[in-house]
């Protein structure tokens, strides 16, 4: 079974989102886009999800694939 990972690379402009513990998203610093937990755009400017990263464990070690999984699992 696969694992994956949100990428945290907003999709509007490319700046690194942040999770925001009390309001319970990502936001973007740099132009207020937010995300919910699954990295679906619930504020924009962003108009698409965050990409998912696919996570393998291998030798004791994590390591992000980036490449788009098979199946979406939202």
């Amino acid at each position: 079974m696969a694992e994956y990972a949100i990428n945290p690379i907003c999709t509007h402009l490319g700046c690194t989102v942040e999770w925001d513990l009390e309001k319970n998203h990502f936001i973007c610093p740099c132009h207020g886009s937010q995300y919910d937990s699954q990295g679906r755009v619930v504020h924009g400017p962003a108009k698409r999800f965050l990409p998912l990263i696919t996570v393998v464990v291998k030798q004791n070690q994590v390591r992000l694939v980036d490449h788009k999984p098979a199946v979406d699992p939202r």
